[in-house]
């Protein structure tokens, strides 16, 4: 294709976040060249809750990076606390000597995994950014990429999008499922001083914020990660201002405005988008695959994308080894990918857009989520295993499956 041996690579990886370190990492350590571009500069700080929860800890540790030993180290979280307008309204705290989940800001998350992916083998370039694909006919991948110097053209035999959301890789691919009115927007600030804190995540569910909640998440014993995230579509139709309901948020709740009276910001606030709720996702094509927030993996609920990247990017790996040997038979390796993609995160896509549409109708069907959410507070308020399973389902500790085995909907309605 006319391209510097430089310039080759089995495997090149737009994005150095969660899911395209940790897939360079297991590339590189199954024999192949991997090339990750990453447009931001080394030790970037992308905005994010800082919590990996359960899942994600135990998909690290699977990983093999001596997470537990030599990983940054965290702020133990132990429970959960729910709020709303008025105050505390439940807690879920979750036994064991092993803490529940941990809090890690993410740029020190993200420099662990990176390390981890060089170690292994795994190239990554940083301050170079990804243009465009300019041949996909045959059987590699040819993109443009720019730097402060000029162009550079890679060649892969396997293209990978872990570019987040929106993604390049993804638009230029035709696989762009949805624009950024299918997603969430959050905003987030860090503050040191705050009072009060606790081993416990605080959520926040405040009717201005519908669909949409506010955070406190404990990352010392006096700093926090503050922010509030709502649908992009409720934030256009209701005309809100993530920066200024943080900061009223902050001023005005009940249960912090007295503990935040001596917090300073440390850094200034920031904003994201996390792509949720697409109808149609499209993962993969003949030699381009998506992993993480690129294939809208993120928690369609909590807007949690670690897990969603980290998993993706183990269930690409196998897919790109079929497809790189040869071993994946008739039918396209890359497709299984999509295939099992779907089977995790489709379902849970579907659901959490039909859940959080529910509040921005107007009429009889706002009046019922009104209800509902009034008698999910008060079953949490009574019993200790139901609040759990709530904090369970809405932060992904507990399986979706488990909680409807044990009756929780009916729980809700009748209890």
């Amino acid at each position: 294709m006319g391209v510097s041996a430089s310039e080759r690579t089995d495997v090149l990886i737009v994005g150095a976040g969660p899911a395209g370190s940790c897939l360079g990492m297991l590339l590189a350590r199954a024999g192949y060249r991997t090339t990750v571009l990453e447009s931001r500069p080394r030790g970037y700080h992308k905005v994010c809750g800082d919590l990996l929860g359960p899942r994600s800890l135990a998909l690290l540790e699977s990983f093999d990076l001596g997470w537990r030993n030599v990983g940054p180290k965290g702020h133990a979280i132990r429970g959960i606390l729910i709020h709303d307008e008025k105050g505390l309204k439940s807690s879920a705290w979750f036994g064991g000597e092993t803490p529940w989940a941990t809090t890690v800001r993410r740029d020190l998350f993200d420099s662990f995994l990176q390390a981890g992916s060089e170690a292994a083998g795994c190239a990554i370039e940083y301050g170079v950014r990804f243009k465009a694909i300019k041949d996909s006919s045959g059987d590699g991948v040819v993109c443009e990429a720019a730097t402060l110097e000029g162009s550079r053209v890679f060649e892969a035999r396997v293209l990978v999008g872990a570019d987040g959301f929106p993604s390049q890789v993804a638009k230029s691919a035709g696989l762009d499922g949805g624009d950024a009115a299918t997603g969430i927007l959050a905003v987030r600030g860090y503050y040191q001083g705050l009072e009060g804190l606790r081993d416990a995540v605080e959520l926040y569910f405040l009717p201005r914020l519908f669909p949409g909640y506010a955070w406190v998440i404990p990352l010392g014993p006096d700093l926090a990660n503050i922010g509030v995230g709502v649908r992009a579509d409720a934030c256009l139709k209701y005309r809100v201002r993530l920066a200024v309901e943080l900061k009223r948020f902050l001023r005005e709740h009940p249960c912090l405005a007295r503990r935040a009276r001596h917090a300073e910001p440390v850094g200034p606030l920031q904003g994201a988008g996390i792509g949720t709720y697409a109808r149609r996702v499209r993962r993969w094509s003949s030699r381009i695959l998506l992993v993480g927030d690129a294939g809208r993996c993120a928690d369609p609920l909590s807007g949690e994308g670690v897990f969603g990247a980290l998993l993706s990017a183990r269930l690409a790996r196998s897919a790109i080894d079929d497809t790189l040997r040869g071993t994946g038979g008739t039918k396209n390796p890359l497709s299984r990918y999509g295939d099992r993609c779907e089977r995790i995160f489709g379902k849970a896509y579907r659901y959490g857009n039909f859940l959080t549409t529910l509040p921005m109708r107007k009429g009889l069907v706002r009046s019922i989520v009104t209800w509902g959410l009034s008698r999910i507070e008060a079953n949490c308020l009574l019993d200790s295993q139901y609040a759990i399973m709530v904090a369970g389902f809405f932060t992904g500790a507990m399986p979706k499956s488990r909680i409807w085995g044990n009756g929780w909907f009916w729980r809700t309605l009748l209890k």
